[in-house]
């Protein structure tokens, strides 16, 4: 991405301190809010601000501007809710990188966080504190319509070059949404961001109106003078202050960096709700293809080229193109069916294996990540095999190029071509990655697996490859870049203290910890309880049954309830014991969409009634229910992971094979801030008060449990038993 580079002002020190002229305007901006909001300073906002002032503006720069390394450039900060953690990091780090000729980039795991900086946050910041910075919201291709797509879904043509490689075409239902998208953008009343549209639009139906960076052909497009994207993006290159999410950081920076974003050596980053970020960063590394898919991949290749050589005359270096296709097709096709046998000879892929849980794939992992010499001869002859496909498709990817610069009226057509080959040498290209992994494991320890899709005797198989850590990749592509950081989140720290978090996420060994005071009165306002329990959680149908003995003298009509369940077996149970007077008012995760649930609990509490949620995991997490929505949760099992995640099994193999004991270094610690995660849907603001009920007495009976006690702020503590 050509980016210019703000001058470095006379404000910016390059002795490894902070001038007196930054610390001031700093200060000057919190007095300055303090005074707007009518707050008094809070101790844990002013240690954040410092500790993040502190540490980047002591870090030095050489003639050439970039920074020199030794001095801790990463702060990683405990803030939990209420703390005030964006006034905090922003009034430090907008500064400090406006005064060294950077860009701040501000990274959120949720649309909400996002939707919450640019709509309140920042521009309170701009108000309230007096700072003077641009700030814009970057999103990815696949957030915005693609205006040639768009086109060639309403043109008369419904023959159009390639416009079934990847599923049906649009159904003719859709077509008055799809007008309406193309009135709004020509009059101007509709900017093709998604979730600017004035209605809901389904996934599908989007799917059809935008692309990939794959399937993006950038200023050879007809359309790029009026692109949605780069009309976004263009903003995003002038703002002082960029707002994006984890995901679009990890694809930029696979990329290279600089593509998407500016470079991380241009950049401060601050990532909030920073604990999501190793899971998302192990995402992108993970390698996955699909057997069947590839075979249909296959065949859209050869649609394609089949088409592309007609139109363009049977010109020889298409039709020999065609010819060296199809040649490479028929062995790869029958290496692909081999590979699918070899699946099918896996107990473990049977129809209807034993053990299984609701929602739950059939799978193998691999033991060690060794998936042995059958696997590995299989790997090498099909990753040889995509190879030379990816190689023919750069090579007609270049031909086709050469051809739109002749194109004439066949333009259009030659531009969704160049759009579907992108896309097509995206899927080529994992394919191979992941059978390069599978034909030459890397000293790395990985997990491999394979799990079965489909029903009815119609298998398909995914094959999948993941490290069992991101903090490696982290470490190369981003911390070791990046002029300097802020980690930030509510819950980072566990029973290790930062242990688990800084080995997953590959923290520099330097970096600065906080743990930012709060500023509720925990054990005056809140009670955790744990009753008294005669089952223990390991006895499931005794544990469900005594949960929906306890439930209704535990829920109170009048208050608003969430009950977290960690899994659908343990709330179908509990739900098939309830007495019906209690079910009926039950907004069950189990049969409504969270949206549903959380709309129908706050109109309940509106007018007056009592309710009841009851969720899973993503409950527990995420949603802000303040006030009287919340005055009660209810946690009915201490939350470890089950045993059936590819990646979470193989790590704790890796442990028990270096002598290290995966369940206290993994499990418990794990536990622990998934705990402090759903005890933190209680208290959203220093008005709140109300009670956490713990329905697992191995809080207080096994030895791990008072480490996790440890681990949680500091309610006050009733033990029945």
């Amino acid at each position: 991405m050509a980016r210019y580079t703000r001058p470095m002002t006379t404000a910016s020190p390059q002795d490894g301190t902070l001038s007196p002229a930054l610390r001031e305007q700093i200060q000057g901006a919190y007095r300055a809010w303090l005074a707007a909001r009518g707050f008094t300073p809070r101790r844990g906002q002013r240690l954040m601000i410092a500790e993040i002032a502190r540490t980047l503006g002591a870090l030095t720069v050489d003639e050439l501007g970039v920074r020199e390394p030794g001095p801790p450039h990463v702060v990683v900060a405990e803030a939990g809710t209420g703390t005030g953690k964006t006034l905090a990091y922003g009034l430090a780090a907008i500064p400090l990188a406006q005064a060294r000729g950077l860009t701040l980039v501000i990274s959120t795991a949720t649309v909400a966080l996002q939707d919450q900086l640019v709509e309140r946050d920042l521009p309170d910041l701009q108000r309230a504190a007096g700072l003077k910075f641009t700030y814009a919201l970057a999103k990815g291709r696949g957030r915005y319509a693609c205006l040639a797509r768009l086109d060639r879904i309403l043109s008369e043509d419904s023959t159009a070059l390639a416009s079934d490689l990847f599923g049906p075409p649009p159904s003719l239902a859709a077509r008055p949404l799809y007008q309406a998208m193309q009135t709004a953008l020509e009059g101007g009343r509709w900017d093709g961001d998604r979730e600017r549209y004035g209605e809901a639009i389904d996934d599908d139906r989007w799917a059809s109106v935008t692309t990939d960076h794959r399937g993006c052909t950038g200023s050879r497009c007809t359309f790029f003078r009026d692109c949605p994207y780069f009309k976004a993006r263009e903003a995003v290159q002038r703002a002082d202050v960029i707002v994006a999410n984890h995901d679009l950081i990890l694809a930029d920076l696979a990329l290279g960096g600089g593509v998407v974003l500016p470079t991380p050596e241009e950049t401060i980053y601050v990532f909030d709700e920073g604990h999501h970020l190793s899971d998302k960063a192990l995402g992108h590394l993970r390698r996955f293809t699909r057997i069947l898919g590839s075979q249909q991949t296959l065949d859209a290749f050869e649609r394609l080229v089949g088409t592309l050589a007609q139109r363009l005359g049977r010109a020889p270096a298409w039709v020999a193109a065609a010819q060296r296709l199809a040649q490479l097709g028929a062995p790869l096709r029958e290496t692909l069916s081999a590979t699918l046998t070899l699946a099918e000879q896996l107990e473990a892929l049977e129809e209807g294996a034993p053990g299984l849980r609701r929602g739950q794939v059939p799978a193998h992992r691999f033991p060690h990540g060794d998936v042995g010499e059958a696997w590995r001869a299989q790997g090498k002859q099909l990753a040889e095999a995509f190879a030379e496909l990816v190689s023919l498709g750069d090579e007609l990817s270049e031909r086709l190029s050469e051809a739109l610069e002749q194109a004439g009226d066949a333009r259009a057509e030659l531009e969704a071509a160049q759009g579907s080959l992108g896309q097509l040498q995206g899927r080529l290209e994992g394919s191979e990655a992941l059978w390069r992994d599978f034909a030459q494991a890397s000293d790395a320890p990985h997990a491999r697996w394979i799990s079965r899709l489909g029903q009815e005797g119609s298998l398909d198989v995914e094959v999948q490859s993941s490290p069992l850590s991101a903090g490696t990749s982290l470490r190369s592509v981003l911390w070791d870049r990046c002029f300097g950081a802020v980690v930030s989140s509510a819950t980072l720290s566990s029973t290790d203290g930062f242990g688990r978090f800084a080995e997953a996420a590959g923290i520099p060994d330097n970096a600065r910890y906080l743990v930012v005071p709060s500023s509720f009165a925990y054990g005056e306002v809140a009670q955790l309880v744990v009753p008294k329990l005669r089952s223990d959680p390991s006895q499931s149908e005794a544990h469900a049954a005594e949960i929906a003995e306890l439930l209704p003298g535990l829920i109170r009509e009048d208050e608003g309830t969430l009950v977290i369940f960690t899994s659908w077996r343990q709330l179908d149970q509990v739900c098939a014991a309830l007495p019906p007077a209690l079910l009926k008012r039950v907004l069950s995760q189990a049969t409504e969409s969270k949206g549903r649930i959380l709309a129908e609990h706050q109109r309940r509490i509106d007018g007056g009634e009592g309710s009841v949620i009851f969720g899973l995991a993503s409950f527990a997490e995420g949603i802000d229910l303040p006030g009287a929505y919340c005055r009660h949760v209810i946690i009915c099992k201490l939350p470890f992971s089950v045993p059936d995640d590819p990646v979470e099994a193989a790590t704790a193999e890796w442990l028990s094979a270096q002598q290290r004991n995966p369940f206290m270094e993994m499990s418990v610690p794990d536990a622990a801030l998934r705990l402090k995660q759903a005890c933190g849907r209680l208290l959203r603001s220093e008005k709140d008060y109300g009670r956490i009920t713990l329905l697992d007495k191995r809080i207080v009976t096994r030895r791990y449990g008072q480490a996790i006690l440890d681990a949680l702020p500091p309610f006050e503590r009733v033990f029945e038993a």
